[in-house]
């Protein structure tokens, strides 16, 4: 009898454990996703800030996305400085535009081949249940508000939460906080429909950067 508690035991606290994420949530993370991806493509205006209370820094970035491929565009004031930088995937390699910040530096143009793109900074994980252990959802001033706690990772934000639209689901918000440093990335306007040249890449669009090959 003891050996058959045990498994049985062991079966309803892994089932106890993956229930923490309300199928609900879930729900509505997938319609959101699938929302966000459209196959004409999507363009994504946005503001970012990410920092501690009394030293933030605050982004612009336009955001361009279409099946695999994606073009991000920001702009933030590093020193008094504007400081723009691009990156890319067109499907074959991927490319990283970084202008100088001193007088003495070089912009730097990195170009890795790559079949698929690898995670930016500013993109947004539409699969955020598959790293928490517990969610909670609840409905406020229009939106889906999304609140996960409990990392399976101990180097994500212990607490992200994230805001959706309740009438089209298309992302509004996403802010995470960890040790008093917090982040957030709010949707400003969503464009459908991207052209191909978007995407394509032109080292000529920065003659003066340093060409880094990887």
């Amino acid at each position: 009898m003891k050996k058959l508690i045990i498994p049985i035991l062991m079966l309803l606290l892994t089932v106890s454990a993956q229930a923490q994420i309300p199928q609900e949530v879930i729900d509505v993370l997938t319609k959101c996703s699938q929302k966000m991806d459209n196959p004409a493509g999507v363009q994504c205006d946005m503001k970012a800030s990410a920092g501690i209370s009394f030293v933030k820094v605050n982004v612009n970035l336009t955001l361009y996305s279409k099946g695999e491929k994606s073009f991000e565009k920001t702009s933030m004031k590093i020193l008094g400085k504007e400081i723009k930088a691009e990156s890319g995937f067109d499907g074959v390699q991927e490319w990283e535009y970084q202008p100088k910040i001193k007088k003495d530096d070089k912009d730097t143009l990195t170009i890795t081949k790559r079949v698929k793109k690898s995670k930016g900074e500013y993109d947004i994980d539409f699969d955020l249940h598959k790293d928490y252990k517990t969610a909670k959802m609840q409905v406020k001033n229009g939106f889906y508000v999304i609140t996960f706690t409990n990392p399976k990772d101990k180097e994500a934000p212990k607490k992200t939460v994230m805001k959706i639209n309740k009438d089209n689901y298309v992302f509004q918000e996403l802010s995470a906080s960890d040790s008093g440093v917090t982040m957030k990335v709010t949707l400003i306007k969503m464009k459908i429909g991207v052209p191909d040249s978007v995407f394509k890449f032109d080292p000529k669009r920065y003659p003066n950067a340093v060409i880094v090959r990887k």
